[in-house]
């Protein structure tokens, strides 16, 4: 069957986002629903609304297909109702030659291969480069027919993607509502001290160096996340925990806000050095910390701080060591075998995605039968 090869100019009308002035947004559902950017794309279909405009630009309509044209350029959702786009969205409205589902699956194919002009700070594509994307489509009845194959794919893979993200969720949580209860159920013999009583703060020693000073080198250099560059020199060399001073991270718990080092390390001024009487304790620690909110003792909000008189400050639930580190032993085995499920699902996760990206493109290939989606 013969396939066609059109540019979508030819075969869809574009249009170009435009924001109108921020005077006539609002949040209170005046006026239209307006869309920016794909902040609130969703996994086919845009999301609710968080902004509306009693003034419209340019719209779009049930339907129509939304690409992201600012970075990341190329993402795209399903518009739901008619909406107002503004500069970071384009719609893609198909005509008659083209069945809408057919050119979403051939656009989520063709995703990784629609790049923009590299800005200073954005990539980004216009109007006319949409325009002039070349797509290929079979007839009318053969893209139905391909469209029918893909919904009852992908609805299988989707399924199967959903019940391993929740796999995941569940072996996350499962660790951590383990790891709060053991400091939330604390038996004899517990005492609570300051952290500042029980390890020593080594800040005074932390040099931080600029990019541009850096001598390239094999030795770790450690900033408030975890490791940011390797370096000639060190500062240290012994077992050490560190603590986030600053970042986002300190609520946004994305990573650990503790984590310990061992050997030759230099270290900067975004995380406290503390060095502890023996391992299990300094590992005890680093757990509880990573169990609990830093928010009472973090201060700034646009620009969170944990200053070293706050962090001195927190207190610690103190069991003897001999529990100590019977506790960091039960706790470091279920961490690897929590991180172990999770690479796990996350792996499934990965090869459930590149099905999907196999079967677009034998779909868009002309390979495709529902015989070998079934197999």
């Amino acid at each position: 069957m013969e396939w066609a090869i059109k540019k979508l100019g030819d075969v869809c009308q574009v249009i170009a986002g435009q924001s109108p002035d921020g005077k006539f947004y609002n949040d209170n559902g005046n006026g239209l629903p307006f869309y920016q950017g794909k902040k609130e794309f969703g996994d086919k279909y845009i999301g609710e609304p968080k902004k509306w405009t009693s003034y419209t630009t340019k719209e779009a309509i049930n339907g129509d297909i939304l690409i992201s044209v600012r970075a990341p350029v190329g993402p795209i959702n399903f518009a739901t109702q008619r909406i107002c786009i503004g500069r970071g969205l384009a719609a893609i409205r198909p005509t008659e030659q083209l069945d809408r589902n057919f050119l979403f699956y051939g656009l989520l194919n063709m995703q990784k291969d629609i790049s923009g002009n590299e800005g200073a700070v954005f990539a980004s594509i216009n109007k006319s480069q949409i325009e002039r994307i070349e797509f290929s489509f079979p007839p009318l009845s053969e893209q139905k027919r391909i469209v029918a194959i893909l919904d009852e794919a992908f609805a299988g893979i989707d399924a199967a993607i959903e019940n391993t993200k929740r796999n995941l969720v569940n072996a996350r949580e499962l660790f951590e509502s383990y790891l709060n209860n053991v400091f939330i159920q604390k038996g004899e013999g517990w005492v609570e001290k300051k952290l500042s009583d029980i390890c020593q703060n080594l800040d005074s020693k932390r040099i931080p160096i600029t990019k541009s000073q850096r001598e390239s080198g094999i030795i770790p250099y450690y900033g408030a996340s975890g490791i940011v560059d390797y370096v000639a020199g060190y500062i240290f060399n012994e077992s050490l925990l560190l603590v986030s001073e600053d970042g986002a991270n300190l609520l946004a718990r994305t990573y650990p806000i503790a984590f310990s080092i061992s050997g030759k390390t230099w270290v900067n001024n975004h995380a406290h050095v503390l060095r502890f009487d023996n391992l299990s304790s300094q590992k005890f620690v680093e757990f509880y910390l990573n169990s609990i909110s830093l928010k009472p003792y973090v201060s700034g909000m646009a620009q969170p701080k944990l200053n070293q008189k706050s962090l001195n400050e927190i207190p610690i639930p103190y069991p003897d060591i001999n529990m100590q580190a019977k506790i960091v032993e039960d706790l470091e085995r279920l961490s690897f075998e929590t991180q172990l499920l999770k690479s796990t699902y996350q792996q499934k996760l990965e090869a459930l995605n590149e099905l999907k990206q196999s079967i677009l493109q034998k779909a868009f290939n002309g390979e495709l039968t529902r015989e070998e989606v079934a197999a």
